[in-house]
């Protein structure tokens, strides 16, 4: 029972096992073991050169463009590219295949044949590339370049020869010849075109030194106004006194020249008036009258013929009177003749001032044309100046861009360099033999372990068919 509970535990098992099969165990970790450490001592050494280069961003690579475009924004994705870019000329066949033929890396298989010496530099230089470690370092503009080779010697001189060639291939992929040609040719050309472009500007500003000073555009406009102002109220005036004329000789064909002053009557107008109040008084009765008896009445009809009597007599009197009348001048009619002479005067004045102003107006009008028509040609005119002034200087500024670029191609300058130079390093990186043995060792365990198991699997005892078991009993 304590035995049982005892192995109920993982560790005791494991150990219950190998005790048991303690023999089996030693003599396959022993095995094991011991191939693992002759193969380890047995491989070659293996030594490591290490070198990296910076890709600054001192020297820009000059663009055969018109544009002077150099935005920041996107300076991450150039860094990554150019730093892409330098990785695959790093590993371009080219650059692997002139270091195989420096560093004696190929191996002649003795045949003469054109293409089995093809196929030869293609396995050396597939081999050099298996073995070199190209990568860039985060977040930087370094690239990190290792080789390992069988002596620290061999692995040093390819990556100086890799150095050297990749430069060298890195001048000739960025150089640009016939640039500084091109645009020495382009800066002359522009040169010639500012020279014409400001010699029509200074000969169009002689012939239109009025029109075209920028000071005359605003007094001529402010003119114009005031003279188109002036027009306007004149023209108000003008018909103001045509209505007036309009007026006054429709007023003068119904006015009389003369006009009566004084009425004289003859002397029966005392008659009259005394002849008036008598029938007046004879109608009053006659009203009275007319309250108190019936109009046939005796007295009202005697008072009907004395009444009519009386108007007999005072129309017989006014028809034999006379009345002189005196007339003077009307003065009125000669005070509207005097407007009506003076309104006339002013309205022939106030045409002639019209047509006057409509000629300066017109003037006017026309030098505003002439100034915008040359103003135009003036804009015209600046805006070649200054585009072939732009072109001028953006084409001197790339020659001396080529010119500098040249220069520093002659004298194998270029963005990258080589800021760690190929390190020399006696230790070797491969096999490192006491991670080796250690690693062998654990190795070792895992296989010894891996035997007891299979051991113990095949020797467990397989389960009884009970069914079969019973069958062969009643059989028998």
């Amino acid at each position: 029972m304590s035995i049982s509970n005892g192995l109920n535990h993982p560790n005791a098992v494991v150990l219950y096992r190998i005790k048991k099969h303690r023999k089996l165990f030693f003599v396959a970790f022993t095995i094991t073991f011991v191939l693992i450490a002759a193969v380890v001592m047995l491989l070659p050494p293996k030594y490591e050169s290490e070198m990296k280069l910076l890709v600054n961003t001192g020297r820009q690579d000059l663009i055969i463009s018109p544009s002077e475009d150099k935005n920041g924004t996107q300076y991450q994705e150039l860094a990554e590219i150019r730093i892409n870019s330098e990785i695959e000329l790093l590993k371009s066949r080219d650059v692997l295949q002139q270091v195989v033929l420096r560093s004696g890396l190929l191996k002649t298989s003795g045949k003469s044949a054109g293409q089995n010496q093809e196929l030869d530099v293609d396995r050396a230089v597939h081999g050099l590339a298996h073995r070199l470690d190209i990568e860039a370092v985060k977040k930087s503009e370094i690239i990190s370049v290792s080789y390992r080779a069988k002596s620290p010697a061999q692995a040093n001189t390819i990556l100086k020869n890799l150095a050297e060639v990749y430069l060298g291939e890195h001048l000739k992929a960025h150089a640009t010849p016939g640039s500084l040609k091109f645009f020495d040719e382009q800066a002359n050309v522009y040169a010639n075109r500012l020279a014409q472009s400001e010699e029509q500007l200074r000969i169009f500003r002689q012939n239109h030194s009025a029109l075209a000073d920028p000071d005359e555009k605003d007094p001529l406009a402010q003119r114009t106004i005031e003279a188109q102002a002036s027009l306007d109220d004149t023209e108000a005036q003008e018909s103001e006194y045509k209505k007036r004329v309009q007026a006054a000789e429709s007023v003068l064909t119904g006015m009389n020249q003369r006009v009566t002053s004084e009425i004289r009557t003859s002397p029966q107008s005392g008659l009259i008036a005394q002849l008036s109040a008598m029938l007046a008084e004879l109608e009053n009765r006659r009203t009275e009258m007319i309250t108190k008896f019936r109009p046939d009445d005796r007295f009202v009809v005697e008072l009907d013929k004395e009444i009519a009597d009386t108007k007999n007599t005072l129309n017989s009197v006014t028809e034999h009177s006379s009345i002189e009348q005196v007339s003077d001048l009307n003065q009125i009619h000669e005070d509207a003749e005097k407007n009506l002479v003076v309104s006339k005067v002013t309205l022939a004045g106030l045409e002639a001032r019209r047509s006057q102003m409509m000629t300066f107006v017109q003037g006017y009008k026309d030098q505003m044309s002439k100034l915008a028509a040359s103003a135009t040609e003036n804009e015209q005119l600046v805006r070649t100046v200054k585009e072939d002034e732009d072109n001028y200087l953006l084409y001197s500024k790339r020659r001396e861009e080529a010119r500098i670029a040249e220069s520093l191609d002659q004298k194998r300058i270029t963005d990258v360099s080589l800021i760690e130079t190929p390190t020399f390093q006696l230790e070797p990186v491969s096999p490192v033999v006491p991670l080796d043995l250690t690693i062998g060792l654990l190795f070792s365990l895992m296989v010894a372990y891996l035997c007891v198991r299979v051991r113990e699997h095949l020797n467990s005892p397989r389960p009884v068919d009970h069914n079969v078991n019973s069958t062969s009993a009643m059989a028998a």
